[in-house]
């Protein structure tokens, strides 16, 4: 697990709080980090401020009965990439979180 002792590629880290909150999920209330979970070394993000303004790193948090339902987590990073004519939709990526589950029986 990289984080709560990650530290950002672009120099700086995190503030105290961001940690906090961090480890409050996954330590106080129990939840797995999804992305984490299937993938427990690699280093992505959804977007990223100047190190002098912060960052901003998005998680998707479950229960551990959730986590074992996950079937993928993965960044979509397509919608910052520029296109051919220099523009791009955003500056963020995506989180997309994929389950197996079944749905209930009807009564």
């Amino acid at each position: 697990m990289l984080e709560p002792s990650h530290t950002p590629a672009h120099g700086g880290q995190f503030a105290p709080f961001e940690y906090a909150f961090y480890s409050g999920l996954t330590d106080r209330h129990g939840l797995v980090d999804l992305f984490r979970h299937l993938h427990a070394d690699r280093v992505e993000h959804s977007w990223a401020r100047r190190p002098d303004l912060g960052f901003r790193y998005d998680h998707a948090h479950g229960s551990a009965a959730l986590a074992e339902q996950l079937t993928g987590c993965e960044y979509v990073h397509e919608t910052r990439e520029l296109a051919g004519d220099g523009s791009r939709l955003t500056d963020h990526s995506g989180l997309a979180v994929r389950l197996a589950l079944t749905p209930p029986a009807r009564c």
